[in-house]
């Protein structure tokens, strides 16, 4: 067996309940593999979990084969698959912007697909509802980190963004960094 670095994306869905992360952190920790990256949430009455695990090839074969084993007894569903290491071949920029505004259908579309067309790719992506005080008016809530590529015109992407923005009467905030 190899003693090569592997990774193994792992998602888990489940009935949300005390103790999920650190059941399945055990195991990853138990099979010696590492958890490098990971997000989980609260999605309505389930709990969500999505995982980069990194190893021996060893180590992945046990922690699929105690996973598989596990998905009753945890009460997830889970599916594994085998990944490379992250590519970095193009230049990119990281950035991060923030799109906030009344609720409504179609947000998340209006603004990926600006984003898309300029070949500039979503990182990450969390959005929410937030509640408005006094009034409890249910505002979206859409924050992604994205790379963008290093030869873009920047001032335009930001004037795309703005001008879709205004015309879904959202507020925008598009910062450097990521």
């Amino acid at each position: 067996m190899s003693s090569e670095k592997k990774f193994l994306v792992v998602t888990a869905v489940g009935p949300d309940r005390p103790g999920i992360v650190s059941d399945l952190s055990g195991i990853l920790h138990s099979a010696g593999a590492n958890l490098e990256d990971s997000r989980m949430a609260a999605l309505g009455g389930e709990f969500a979990i999505l995982l980069l695990a990194s190893g021996t090839e060893a180590a992945l074969s046990r922690l699929t084969a105690i996973l598989k084993d596990s998905q009753a007894s945890l009460g997830l569903h889970i599916v594994q698959k085998e990944t490379s290491a992250p590519k970095t071949e193009r230049r990119v920029l990281p950035y991060a912007i923030r799109v906030s505004g009344f609720d409504r259908p179609g947000i998340v579309q209006a603004v990926t697909h600006t984003l898309a067309r300029r070949n500039v790719n979503v990182r990450a992506l969390e959005s929410r509802l937030a509640y408005a005080p006094h009034s409890g008016t249910p505002m979206f809530v859409l924050e992604a980190e994205l790379e963008v590529p290093s030869e873009m015109a920047l001032s335009e992407l930001r004037r795309e963004l703005s001008q879709r923005c205004e015309e879904e009467n959202l507020d925008l905030s598009f910062d450097a960094g990521g």
